[in-house]
């Protein structure tokens, strides 16, 4: 999108791809551990990467969410839930897993639209002029 050309969705989308995520925090906080809640809260908080991608353009979603970064968070989200998960006698251990989960699957979705965002036409930053 041209800057300045939808100044409504783009202020609608700063002011709610916070809320957005602290939405999924709220979710994985709230619920006990062990439903699965991370997966969940992960796929909320990637709604909030789509938002912003959509609105901002790939470049910029690149450049909030570097994709090095979002590979450690997604490696360190993995080594969590399996620590979490071969350790079910540790008190934490489910609360381990749901973090882990949250921080993979939150990752791989920004990763993922980073990537179809990037290679689509119409939606480089480019194909908006």
């Amino acid at each position: 999108m041209k800057p300045g050309a939808q100044i409504v969705i783009s202020a609608a989308a700063r002011l709610y791809a916070p809320v957005i995520a602290l939405f999924a925090l709220t979710i994985l906080a709230g619920h006990p551990p062990g439903a699965g809640v991370g997966l969940i809260a992960g796929a909320a908080f990637a709604l909030a990467v789509v938002l912003h991608a959509l609105v901002f353009g790939a470049g910029a979603s690149r450049a909030a969410f570097p994709p090095a970064a979002l590979r450690l968070v997604m490696v360190a989200g993995v080594v969590a839930a399996v620590a979490g998960a071969g350790a079910p006698g540790w008190t934490y251990a489910a609360r381990l897993v749901e973090g882990g989960l949250f921080a993979a699957a939150a990752a791989a979705a920004a990763l993922a639209v980073q990537v179809l965002f990037g290679r689509a036409s119409m939606l480089r930053d480019a194909g908006w002029q």
